[in-house]
């Protein structure tokens, strides 16, 4: 083995984190040191990596993808880091890597600066460490979610892009001013057309035809390859004519994530909403303002719309061909009267912007339930599951334990810095203004350790928590064996996409790794 050439893979990430921290450590002082270990030792170097200002919680990295696009194709067998945390942060993540893709890749991986070799064999420190490096990043996002909401209380807007008809101060980022453009003019028009009695999808189509950019086209960022058309759409409208921010209030944390870990946002009941009233110029009057509410009111009163029932695949079917959604619609002309999925955009715009192709709920259904079915055949072992389950469930405990030592750690540690401050206090070191100012930063920190270690020792001191969480497993691992039937809740957490073409092709993307997700 040691005769073995070694086509290296050299990766380096710095994450923005890192560099708000003040780090000297450079992308580039990384590069170096890694390169100068693989010629040391005379071994092939076939790419550098580099992931600059990428966070380690997530794996969806455009280098770090590259890099595994090349060990697939067999280019790579030694991947270098400077240490594990460089490689990420999640330690469920990294212990699929390393236990599982980079041995049957038959990929050594190396952390210099931990001494991590896996040539040498498992390294009993690895899980370890790498709970402590998710246990950071938990931190850094506690820390970061704590001073954005700090500043929306403040009324300081803190979104990436102004909203739509806005932009922001060039004298203060988190200020709000009127954009003065042609977004600012479609606004006004919106609320006009409204007030005159048109519907939503009426004033969507008099945007498009009367060429006013859609809120997404204003975005410079904005990329989305799948959208040929850029059309104003209803739901476009009705955000516009329902966010406050057009009468000069700053309404944030409608959304948030998931968590740490997991980018994708969830809402955020309206009672929680951080609302701050006349915090920057009103584009819409109050009067106008609430008058037009008044109309959405009774207007929804008039009839059922059906759009608004949460259907099995709301939200999760696409059309292949020009990446808008797939609407739900009553076929009754049927013999059999059934739901269908519609392509979207050609419902709305018609043949000028994509093909009419629809598939009824139940045949989508079966299709699903049968590729479901044929992957839990092929790959899954009911009583691995099972011995994974129990696994799972005595790990839970142990993190728990782990956490709950190291926020009892933290604690001690912010106790003996809050005396060292009182000392200097007394010593004249630090002022009362200094102190108070201090002291308040780290009671808050405090008490939110203090919060963490009361929920860990409430999940530890239950009983039968154990059992519990073990029952709640073997019912999951039975729905997943079985497969007879496809609920809501199943869709949510197997499919994150599914396509429906023209020529009745259907590819899903589900939220596991299966190579087989595209069906004729």
């Amino acid at each position: 083995m040691l005769n073995k050439i070694w086509d290296c893979a050299i990766y380096c990430r710095l994450s923005k984190e890192d560099l708000n921290k003040g780090y000297s450590e450079s992308i580039k002082m990384q590069e170096n040191e890694l390169k100068r270990y693989v010629f040391e030792n005379n071994w092939n170097l076939v790419d550098v990596y580099i992931d600059d200002g990428v966070s380690g919680t997530t794996f969806e990295r455009n280098d770090f993808k590259r890099m595994m696009e090349d060990v697939e194709r067999g280019l790579v067998n030694c991947i270098v880091t400077k240490d594990l945390s460089r490689l990420g942060r999640d330690y469920i993540e990294m212990g699929k890597y390393l236990e599982k893709i980079f041995p049957e890749y038959g990929v050594r991986y190396i952390a210099l600066n931990d001494g991590i070799d896996t040539l040498n064999g498992e390294d009993d420190s690895i899980p370890f460490r790498n709970v402590v490096n998710d246990m950071y990043a938990k931190d850094i996002s506690k820390k970061i979610r704590f001073n954005l909401r700090s500043k929306m209380k403040d009324g300081l807007f803190i979104g990436a892009f102004a909203p739509y008809g806005y932009k922001k101060d060039p004298n203060n980022k988190n200020r709000l001013v009127p954009a003065n453009d042609i977004t600012t003019e479609a606004i006004k028009r919106i609320f006009s057309l409204y007030m005159e009695g048109f519907g939503k999808q009426k004033i969507a189509k008099i945007l498009t035809d009367e060429g006013y950019p859609t809120p997404a086209e204003s975005k410079e960022n904005y990329k989305n390859g799948n959208q040929k058309i850029k059309m104003w759409n209803s739901n476009a409208v009705h955000r516009i004519l329902t966010n406050e921010v057009y009468i000069g209030t700053i309404v944030q944390h409608k959304r948030k994530r998931i968590s740490y870990k997991v980018k994708k946002m969830k809402d955020v009941p309206e009672e929680e909403w951080i609302k701050k009233p006349n915090m920057h110029e009103a584009i819409i009057s109050e009067d106008v303002f609430w008058h037009v509410q008044d109309i959405i009111k009774n207007r929804s009163k008039l009839k059922f719309r059906p759009g608004h029932v949460v259907h099995l695949f709301s939200g999760k079917a696409r059309c292949g061909d020009c990446g808008s959604y797939m609407g739900y619609f009553y076929d009754k002309d049927r013999k059999e009267p059934c739901w269908k999925l519609i392509c979207g955009a050609f419902r709305k715009y018609g043949s000028k912007a994509c093909t009419m192709h629809s598939i009824s709920e139940e045949k989508l259904k079966q299709v699903i339930l049968n590729d479901l079915k044929s992957i839990s055949g092929k790959y899954v072992d009911k009583t691995q599951l099972l011995k994974l389950a129990e696994d799972s469930v005595e790990e839970n405990y142990t993190e728990q334990k782990i956490f709950y030592e190291e926020y009892k750690r933290k604690l001690s540690d912010l106790q003996n810095t809050f005396k060292q401050m009182y000392f200097d206090k007394i010593k004249g070191l630090l002022t009362d203004e200094q102190f108070k100012m201090l002291s308040e930063g780290l009671q808050k920190e405090a008490s939110i350790y203090s919060e963490k270690l009361k929920e860990i020792e409430n999940e530890i001191n239950a009983e039968n928590r154990k059992i519990h969480l073990l029952q709640q497993a073997v019912e999951k691992i039975k729905c997943i064996v079985e497969m007879n039937d496809l609920t809501r809740q199943m869709v949510e957490s197997l499919i994150d996409e599914i396509e429906i073409f023209n020529d009745h092709k259907i590819k899903i993307h589900y939220r596991f790794s299966n190579p087989e997700n595209y069906i004729s």
